[in-house]
């Protein structure tokens, strides 16, 4: 069964975010003036990303 969204629309790739510390200051990425930064421990390591794609995948 595949994977949907909420408007019922098939999933057809998986974006993943590995940090939340892009410089390029651009609205997706910093939407305020005053952006405040993940804590690390709020990041997914490596290996939790690589487990997240394998299930996706």
């Amino acid at each position: 069964m595949p994977l949907t969204d909420a408007l019922g629309r098939p999933l057809a790739s998986l974006r993943v975010s590995v940090t939340d510390r892009c410089n390029l200051r651009c609205r997706y990425c910093m939407p305020e003036d005053e952006y405040v930064w993940l804590p690390r421990a709020s990041i997914l390591t490596f290996e939790e990303i690589d487990r997240l794609v394998g299930i996706f995948s």
